[in-house]
């Protein structure tokens, strides 16, 4: 393979991973704090792309102020979403719980698909923002300035979220409730409210997500649970609770789709899979987790 192809490979791949990333930071987010594996977050992603694209197609705004003022409005969604749909499970056994939370993010899922795929009038519609910003050429290297743009707000972002769960009091009390639930609620933290604050937050980061997806490349009904396995493959390759691997494993992730859609793109999205097969045999903790000892 030439050198420069190999080089594009890799920076299509970190670029592509950076989104990658950001949605599945979300998800992270809310199973280790609520150990519940919310699958309408790929579909809150779609919703909140498609609002951006319809609020830019409409009244012309810019789509990164519609970032801005519409990702917030999202945390109140996920908040809601918990308090309405997750904590009347909260009562059950744990299993029990467990599996049917699981069941009711899944059906809120298929019933945000099917209303937009019903609001289509049976086309499946593919949107996107027709946002043009020069590209940088460099050499025989192409940098695409509009990804490259939103790889910076990304990085900021995620570098944003690290400080607020490290030095705030809100985000150290997430951080106390991922890790021992038991503990927090000894410690007199509210862990209901952290639950539905941890779902408020991962469901903005997907609303953000959906934005720059919609900008730099498209969104459509039926890429939500895609979407959400993907994420949720990023997720289990870095280590559960670790957002170092979170972000390791949406680069690797973007690599393989980069390097294997360049050869067959119809295996691009495969190779995640078998990836996080590949990762789980060596080391079934995940990249970046613990093991048990």
């Amino acid at each position: 393979m030439d050198a420069a192809i190999l080089a594009q490979l890799i920076i299509n791949g970190i670029l592509l991973g950076g989104v990658y990333t950001l949605a599945a930071f979300g998800l992270s987010l809310i199973f280790g704090v609520s150990g519940i594996l919310n699958l309408a977050h790929g579909e809150f992603l779609m919703v909140s792309g498609f609002v951006i694209f319809l609020a830019f197609d409409t009244f012309g705004i810019d789509p990164f102020l519609l970032v801005i003022l519409i990702a917030p409005l999202f945390f109140f969604v996920g908040y809601a979403f918990e308090k309405v749909l997750i904590k009347p499970l909260v009562m059950r056994k744990e299993h029990v719980r467990l599996a049917s939370a699981t069941l009711v993010t899944l059906g809120a899922a298929l019933m945000i698909e099917d209303v937009f795929a019903f609001l289509s009038q049976g086309d499946v519609f593919e949107k996107s923002i027709d946002l043009y910003i020069p590209s940088i050429v460099w050499g025989e290297l192409y940098l695409p300035s509009l990804k490259l743009v939103v790889f910076g707000i990304v990085v900021v972002l995620i570098i944003g979220l690290v400080l607020f769960l490290k030095y705030t009091y809100l985000g150290l009390a997430v951080q106390a409730v991922s890790q021992n639930r038991g503990g927090a609620l000894l410690s007199g933290i509210n862990t209901m409210r952290i639950n539905a604050i941890a779902f408020g937050i991962g469901t903005m980061l997907a609303a953000t997500a959906g934005g720059f997806e919609v900008i730099h490349s498209f969104i459509a009904p039926n890429i939500g649970l895609p979407l959400t396995l993907k994420y949720l493959v990023i997720v289990v390759m870095g280590g559960l609770g670790s957002f170092v691997g979170v972000a390791v494993g949406g680069v690797i992730v973007g690599f393989a789709e980069s390097f294997v859609g360049f050869f067959n793109p119809a295996w691009g999205q495969t190779m995640a899979y078998l990836l996080l097969v590949a990762v789980l045999v060596v080391r079934p903790s995940g990249l970046f987790g613990k093991t048990e000892t």
